[in-house]
Protein backbone atom coordinates (compact mmCIF):
# COMPACT_ATOMS: atom_id res chain seq x y z
CA UNK A 1 0.00 0.00 0.00
CA UNK A 2 2.84 2.36 0.87
CA UNK A 3 4.40 1.72 -2.55
CA UNK A 4 1.07 2.51 -4.21
CA UNK A 5 0.79 5.89 -2.46
CA UNK A 6 4.46 6.60 -3.12
CA UNK A 7 3.90 6.01 -6.84
CA UNK A 8 0.86 8.30 -6.82
CA UNK A 9 2.84 11.05 -5.07
CA UNK A 10 5.67 10.63 -7.56
CA UNK A 11 3.26 10.93 -10.51
CA UNK A 12 1.67 14.01 -8.94
CA UNK A 13 5.14 15.47 -8.42
CA UNK A 14 5.98 14.95 -12.11
CA UNK A 15 2.63 16.47 -13.14
CA UNK A 16 3.35 19.46 -10.93
CA UNK A 17 6.74 19.96 -12.56
CA UNK A 18 5.14 19.73 -16.01
CA UNK A 19 2.45 22.27 -15.09
CA UNK A 20 5.05 24.61 -13.59
CA UNK A 21 7.21 24.30 -16.71
CA UNK A 22 4.28 25.04 -19.00
CA UNK A 23 3.23 27.99 -16.83
CA UNK A 24 6.74 29.46 -16.90
CA UNK A 25 6.91 29.01 -20.68
CA UNK A 26 3.60 30.81 -21.29
CA UNK A 27 4.56 33.53 -18.80
CA UNK A 28 7.87 34.04 -20.61
CA UNK A 29 6.05 34.23 -23.96
CA UNK A 30 3.63 36.79 -22.49
CA UNK A 31 6.51 38.93 -21.22
CA UNK A 32 8.26 38.70 -24.58
CA UNK A 33 5.11 39.73 -26.45
CA UNK A 34 4.70 42.68 -24.12
CA UNK A 35 8.28 43.70 -24.87
CA UNK A 36 7.58 43.61 -28.62
CA UNK A 37 4.43 45.65 -28.09
CA UNK A 38 6.35 48.26 -26.08
CA UNK A 39 9.03 48.47 -28.78
CA UNK A 40 6.37 48.86 -31.46
CA UNK A 41 4.74 51.64 -29.43
CA UNK A 42 8.05 53.48 -29.02
CA UNK A 43 8.71 53.27 -32.78
CA UNK A 44 5.07 54.08 -33.63
CA UNK A 45 4.86 50.78 -35.48
CA UNK A 46 2.02 48.26 -35.51
CA UNK A 47 2.62 44.83 -33.99
CA UNK A 48 1.26 41.51 -35.28
CA UNK A 49 1.98 38.19 -33.64
CA UNK A 50 1.89 35.91 -36.73
CA UNK A 51 1.37 36.07 -40.50
CA UNK A 52 1.30 33.39 -43.19
CA UNK A 53 0.90 36.06 -45.88
CA UNK A 54 4.33 37.68 -45.52
CA UNK A 55 6.21 34.77 -47.19
CA UNK A 56 4.02 35.33 -50.27
CA UNK A 57 4.41 39.11 -50.16
CA UNK A 58 8.19 39.31 -50.38
CA UNK A 59 9.96 37.68 -53.32
CA UNK A 60 13.18 37.02 -51.41
CA UNK A 61 11.25 34.62 -49.14
CA UNK A 62 9.16 33.11 -51.92
CA UNK A 63 12.25 32.51 -54.08
CA UNK A 64 13.56 29.69 -51.93
CA UNK A 65 10.27 27.72 -52.04
CA UNK A 66 11.50 25.39 -49.33
CA UNK A 67 9.93 23.80 -46.32
CA UNK A 68 6.48 23.69 -44.79
CA UNK A 69 4.64 25.89 -42.35
CA UNK A 70 6.47 28.98 -43.55
CA UNK A 71 5.36 31.99 -41.55
CA UNK A 72 6.48 35.27 -40.03
CA UNK A 73 5.93 36.19 -36.38
CA UNK A 74 6.82 39.03 -34.00
CA UNK A 75 6.04 41.43 -36.85
CA UNK A 76 6.54 45.18 -36.54
CA UNK A 77 5.22 47.31 -39.39
CA UNK A 78 5.49 51.07 -39.85
CA UNK A 79 7.49 53.90 -41.38
CA UNK A 80 11.14 54.59 -40.64
CA UNK A 81 12.85 57.74 -41.97
CA UNK A 82 10.01 58.22 -44.42
CA UNK A 83 10.05 54.68 -45.86
CA UNK A 84 7.75 51.73 -45.19
CA UNK A 85 9.58 49.15 -43.06
CA UNK A 86 8.82 45.69 -41.71
CA UNK A 87 10.78 43.69 -39.14
CA UNK A 88 9.93 40.07 -38.35
CA UNK A 89 11.06 36.63 -37.28
CA UNK A 90 10.63 33.83 -39.80
CA UNK A 91 10.62 30.03 -39.63
CA UNK A 92 9.78 26.90 -41.57
CA UNK A 93 10.40 23.17 -41.31
CA UNK A 94 12.10 20.59 -43.51
CA UNK A 95 12.08 16.82 -43.22
CA UNK A 96 9.54 14.49 -41.65
CA UNK A 97 9.30 12.54 -38.43
CA UNK A 98 12.64 12.12 -36.68
CA UNK A 99 14.34 14.09 -39.45
CA UNK A 100 12.09 17.13 -39.03
CA UNK A 101 14.11 20.28 -38.53
CA UNK A 102 13.14 23.86 -37.77
CA UNK A 103 14.86 26.71 -39.60
CA UNK A 104 14.87 30.22 -38.18
CA UNK A 105 15.81 33.69 -39.30
CA UNK A 106 14.85 37.33 -38.86
CA UNK A 107 14.60 40.14 -41.38
CA UNK A 108 14.40 43.91 -41.57
CA UNK A 109 12.80 45.06 -44.82
CA UNK A 110 12.52 48.57 -46.26
CA UNK A 111 10.82 50.03 -49.32
CA UNK A 112 13.33 51.67 -51.69
CA UNK A 113 10.89 52.39 -54.52
CA UNK A 114 13.01 51.50 -57.55
CA UNK A 115 11.98 48.91 -60.16
CA UNK A 116 15.35 47.17 -60.31
CA UNK A 117 16.68 43.64 -60.94
CA UNK A 118 17.01 41.21 -58.04
CA UNK A 119 20.16 40.11 -56.29
CA UNK A 120 21.13 38.11 -53.20
CA UNK A 121 24.22 38.28 -51.00
CA UNK A 122 24.39 35.35 -48.57
CA UNK A 123 26.98 34.42 -45.94
CA UNK A 124 28.54 31.15 -47.06
CA UNK A 125 27.50 29.62 -43.74
CA UNK A 126 23.85 29.98 -44.84
CA UNK A 127 24.18 28.14 -48.15
CA UNK A 128 23.55 24.59 -46.83
CA UNK A 129 20.18 25.71 -45.41
CA UNK A 130 19.15 27.63 -48.52
CA UNK A 131 19.34 24.87 -51.10
CA UNK A 132 19.37 25.73 -54.80
CA UNK A 133 19.01 29.42 -55.68
CA UNK A 134 16.66 29.13 -58.64
CA UNK A 135 16.74 31.68 -61.45
CA UNK A 136 19.95 33.43 -60.40
CA UNK A 137 23.53 33.33 -61.66
CA UNK A 138 26.33 33.25 -59.12
CA UNK A 139 28.88 36.04 -59.44
CA UNK A 140 32.56 35.56 -58.63
CA UNK A 141 35.04 38.17 -57.49
CA UNK A 142 38.49 36.66 -57.96
CA UNK A 143 40.92 37.56 -55.22
CA UNK A 144 38.38 39.74 -53.40
CA UNK A 145 37.74 39.30 -49.68
CA UNK A 146 33.99 39.41 -50.35
CA UNK A 147 34.19 36.02 -52.12
CA UNK A 148 35.74 34.45 -49.02
CA UNK A 149 32.76 35.24 -46.79
CA UNK A 150 29.78 35.73 -49.12
CA UNK A 151 28.11 34.21 -52.17
CA UNK A 152 26.51 36.68 -54.59
CA UNK A 153 23.61 35.74 -56.88
CA UNK A 154 21.94 38.06 -59.39
CA UNK A 155 19.52 38.17 -62.31
CA UNK A 156 21.57 41.00 -63.87
CA UNK A 157 25.34 40.87 -63.40
CA UNK A 158 25.97 44.46 -64.47
CA UNK A 159 23.42 45.77 -61.98
CA UNK A 160 24.86 43.66 -59.16
CA UNK A 161 28.40 44.89 -59.77
CA UNK A 162 27.24 48.51 -59.73
CA UNK A 163 25.41 47.89 -56.42
CA UNK A 164 28.44 46.40 -54.66
CA UNK A 165 30.16 49.73 -54.09
CA UNK A 166 33.06 50.04 -51.65
CA UNK A 167 31.09 51.39 -48.64
CA UNK A 168 28.54 48.57 -48.91
CA UNK A 169 31.18 45.86 -49.30
CA UNK A 170 33.13 47.21 -46.34
CA UNK A 171 29.97 47.20 -44.21
CA UNK A 172 29.16 43.61 -45.16
CA UNK A 173 32.68 42.47 -44.36
CA UNK A 174 32.33 44.01 -40.91
CA UNK A 175 29.05 42.12 -40.45
CA UNK A 176 29.64 38.66 -42.01
CA UNK A 177 26.49 37.22 -40.42
CA UNK A 178 24.17 39.37 -42.56
CA UNK A 179 22.33 38.45 -45.75
CA UNK A 180 21.30 41.14 -48.22
CA UNK A 181 18.40 40.83 -50.66
CA UNK A 182 17.44 43.45 -53.20
CA UNK A 183 14.20 43.14 -55.17
CA UNK A 184 12.10 45.58 -57.16
CA UNK A 185 10.93 48.18 -54.60
CA UNK A 186 12.24 46.29 -51.52
CA UNK A 187 15.53 45.84 -49.66
CA UNK A 188 15.95 43.18 -46.95
CA UNK A 189 18.72 42.47 -44.46
CA UNK A 190 18.56 39.15 -42.64
CA UNK A 191 20.31 37.07 -40.02
CA UNK A 192 19.85 33.58 -38.62
CA UNK A 193 19.36 35.03 -35.12
CA UNK A 194 15.98 35.61 -33.45
CA UNK A 195 14.73 39.15 -32.99
CA UNK A 196 15.34 40.77 -29.61
CA UNK A 197 12.82 43.54 -28.84
CA UNK A 198 15.43 45.98 -27.58
CA UNK A 199 17.59 45.23 -30.64
CA UNK A 200 14.96 46.22 -33.21
CA UNK A 201 15.90 49.94 -33.33
CA UNK A 202 19.48 48.85 -34.10
CA UNK A 203 18.24 46.56 -36.88
CA UNK A 204 16.34 49.47 -38.43
CA UNK A 205 19.35 51.79 -38.19
CA UNK A 206 21.47 49.08 -39.78
CA UNK A 207 18.97 48.71 -42.60
CA UNK A 208 18.95 52.47 -43.17
CA UNK A 209 22.77 52.55 -43.31
CA UNK A 210 22.77 49.87 -45.99
CA UNK A 211 20.02 51.60 -47.94
CA UNK A 212 22.01 54.86 -47.84
CA UNK A 213 25.08 53.03 -49.19
CA UNK A 214 23.20 51.59 -52.19
CA UNK A 215 23.44 53.52 -55.47
CA UNK A 216 19.69 53.20 -56.08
Amino acid sequence: MEDFFANILFVLFLCGIAVLGASLFFYYELLKRRAFLETAKELRFRYYYRSYAIPARFAFLRQQRRGRGRHAYNILLGRYNGAEAVVFDYKFTTGLGAEKKWHYGSFAVMHHGRDCPSMRVYPKSMLPALGQIVGYDELFFDGHELSEKFAVFATDERFARTILVVPLVEYLLRHPELSLEIDPHWLAVGTQEHLIPEGIPYRLRQLEKIRAALPL
